[in-house]
């Protein structure tokens, strides 16, 4: 048995790469740079673990735990950047203010500057008052 053909043995049913272990190489050469700027300690310690972490992540035969990871880390990547998009949409909206409505968790767009308003839900039909 040659050497390729022991190398592809021992890789045979390990997890590889995702989502989650290309973010934590991004961490890991951000990091990896700024120790190599600063020099501090912990940024190398940090950068040891990081790298023994994504090590694990791909080596390791339990698919249904790295791939249970992957979904919980693709879930709050998703999350941030839904609230990432609300607030590049409340900037370029400056006219409107979003409320929420207390019953329903309806969002309604209020125009700005009309001082206390009595707010009605489209959606369920109460009022609540706010200021804008």
């Amino acid at each position: 048995m040659n050497f390729r053909n022991s190398i592809n043995h021992f890789f045979q049913g390990r997890y590889g790469t995702d989502s989650l272990n290309r973010f934590l190489l991004a961490l890991f050469l951000m990091f990896m740079l700024l120790y190599l700027f600063t020099g501090a300690f912990w940024m190398d310690i940090l950068c040891l673990v990081l790298a023994a972490l994504m090590s694990f992540r791909m080596l390791s035969k339990d698919y249904e735990r790295r791939s249970a990871e992957n979904q919980k880390f693709l879930q709050i990547l998703a999350s941030f950047r839904s609230r990432l998009g609300q607030l590049r949409n409340c900037r370029k909206d400056s006219a409107h203010r979003i409320f929420v409505c207390p019953h329903c968790q309806q969002k309604l767009r209020v125009p700005k500057g009309k001082g206390k308003i009595r707010i009605t839900c489209p959606r369920c039909r109460s009022d609540f008052i706010e200021r804008s």
